[in-house]
């Protein structure tokens, strides 16, 4: 096992349904993920659930291609 995992960005978005579609992807696949969100993104999930501001979602390096090749026709149809 490799010891330097390191964290890559999968997606950036301000987009909830793409945020949250992708989430449930890599859930579905069993892809450990970090949310980041910018801004006080991270009180308005606390506090409604949702967050209107960018949000990112990253995977270990490990992952990322399994990930991305998960995700990648459904970002692409979908870019803002």
């Amino acid at each position: 096992m490799n010891a330097e995992v390191k964290e890559v960005l999968l997606l950036e978005t301000e987009d909830e349904f793409k945020y949250m579609t992708v989430k449930q992807i890599l859930d579905d696949n069993n892809i450990p993920y970090i949310i980041k969100d910018k801004g006080s993104g991270g009180y308005m999930r606390i506090i409604g659930g949702f967050s209107i501001y960018l949000k990112e979602i990253y995977v270990s390096s490990e992952d990322y291609k399994k990930a991305y090749d998960l995700v990648k026709e459904f970002i692409e149809k979908t870019k803002e």
